[in-house]
């Protein structure tokens, strides 16, 4: 190795000492400038060192043969280089890589039915949701939401796929009994024996769109207990009515009826005794709105249990009322908007006309809306891509403008102009609608000024030239000419007399 190839030792130069006293008087941006030089440097000379090019093949070899991911390679490089890991890079801490969740692109869309492509997107981000807080029960779980009120077919994820792997093209579409109609992007089926739960509350509640199934640990835990959930936490009472049902997981023409019976025609979470709980909805929102809280509420309650069940305050049922009517209502802020457009639906649908969203109209409330676009904006901060449409967007369409706002400023401003409009304006002689209808401009068009072309020779020069300039001769020039011009004709007239 040649001593150019050489690089300094933990970056010292040993003739540095020697300049010390050339430095202290440098300013800092020059220091600055210097010091950036010198790192470049000895970055050229370890990258042109040959030592340094074996090490890394090295290196990249081994990583190769032994399958290690890429923070082994950089571990290995901060070692040589003497740089710490995550400075070298706060990427890479893991070889692991996001799945999107809206995998469908471009012509694929055009094979969906309208709407399925938007269901299954939203479908495919509550199981990413729940993923993330963990309240994921193995392969077992599922998830389904019916396509269309006149249709039986439904969406549920392929059984084999985790609740992180599923994306928008890999769930199923099955018929009421489970049998596959579209199979998804996996070569996976569906488990047809959890598939039956979900089916017979379909079946029974047409109001139904979406259920979820919830067996994470606090759920289960308080669906195995005598009381079952209480109402001891606003979660509970949000819930509205809770059915229980004595699960036991073979669905004979007995086991059907009476989980029907049970469920009611209200009740839209069952809790299912030792195996956790089904919480539903009209909508994808509504149906996680409630798996949300129930799993707070169960966590709630096993942490008061030790206290015991006696000496536990419940809300009265006057209050759980008046708190599961205001869960279900917009904020007092956005209530009217939302109150004017169910106002002109409810119009529409008693003269029954076709009802024509406004453009620019609020839409509809739904329960756990305002929570689900949150948790949406959440996912495609991170890169998730959801392909979730906002119905409550954060940028507004049209920003306010100030009043004073001047989208094009004048290249010339003449202030005299301004000062004469304003003086006129105040005397009444002249009103600023008269600018449109051509007054402004008749006004200077008949203006008793006079322009005229008047050659003048330079100054300061010892050829001058002859320069044309424009004089104007205002009105009260011209009078005071004219009148200069009546006295010398006057005092002519008396001389001639």
């Amino acid at each position: 190795m040649t001593e150019l190839e050489q690089p300094p030792q933990n970056g010292i130069d040993p003739t540095a000492g020697e300049d010390d006293e050339n430095n202290k008087a440098r300013p800092a941006d020059i220091e600055q400038d210097m010091r950036e030089m010198e790192r470049r440097k000895r970055v050229e000379a370890i990258m042109g060192s040959k030592l340094f090019r074996e090490e890394l093949e090295r290196i990249v070899d081994s990583a190769r043969e032994g399958g290690a991911g890429a923070s082994g390679i950089l571990q290995q490089l901060s070692d040589i280089v003497g740089v710490p890991v995550n400075r070298v890079s706060n990427v890479f801490k893991s070889s692991g890589c996001m799945v999107p969740i809206n995998d469908i692109r471009g012509v694929e869309s055009m094979g969906y039915a309208k709407g399925e492509k938007i269901l299954r997107c939203k479908l495919a981000a509550t199981f990413r949701l729940l993923d993330l807080n963990g309240w994921t029960q193995g392969l077992g779980a599922q998830i389904t939401a019916r396509l269309k009120v006149d249709q039986e077919y439904f969406l549920v994820n392929p059984y084999g796929l985790l609740y992180h792997e599923i994306t928008a093209s890999a769930l199923n579409k099955v018929d009421m009994q489970g049998q596959i109609v579209e199979q998804g992007t996996t070569n996976f089926g569906v488990n047809k024996s959890h598939f039956v739960l979900h089916s017979v509350v379909h079946a029974a509640r047409p109001d139904i769109r979406c259920a979820i199934y919830i067996g994470c640990s606090p759920v289960v835990a308080i669906s195995s207990l005598k009381s079952g959930l209480l109402a001891l936490t606003k979660d509970a009472c949000v819930l509205g009515e809770i059915s229980t049902h004595a699960y036991t997981g073979l669905f004979d023409e007995d086991e059907r009826n009476r989980l029907v019976r049970n469920l009611g025609p209200n009740s839209k979470v069952m809790l299912l005794a030792n195996h956790g709980a089904l919480c539903c909805g009209e909508t994808i929102e509504e149906a996680f709105y409630a798996a949300c809280h129930i799993v707070q509420a169960c966590e709630t309650q096993l942490k008061l249990l030790p206290v015991g069940v006696d000496n536990l305050v419940l809300i009265p049922e006057e209050s759980r009322k008046l708190i599961y009517d205001q869960s279900r209502r917009p904020p007092e802020d956005l209530e009217k908007k939302f109150a004017a457009v169910t106002t002109e639906d409810d119009a529409a649908g008693k003269e029954e006309v076709p009802v024509h969203p406004k453009i620019g109209s609020p839409p509809k409330w739904r329960v756990g809306g305002a929570e689900f676009e949150a948790l949406m904006r959440m996912l495609d901060n991170a890169g998730y891509r959801t392909g979730y449409i906002y119905r409550h967007p954060l940028i507004k369409s049209d920003p306010p403008k100030p009043k004073n706002d001047v989208e094009l400023p004048p290249a010339v401003s003449s202030l005299g102009y301004l000062l004469e409009e304003e003086e006129l304006f105040r005397q009444g002689i002249w009103k600023k609608g008269d600018l449109r209808k051509g007054g402004d401009r008749s006004r200077w068009l008949n203006s008793p000024n006079v322009y005229q072309k008047v050659e003048v020779l330079e100054t300061g020069t010892p050829d001058p030239k002859k320069i044309t300039k424009v004089e104007i001769i205002t009105f009260e020039d011209m009078q005071t000419t004219q009148q200069q011009t009546q006295k010398v004709v006057n005092l002519k007239e008396i001389e001639g007399n």
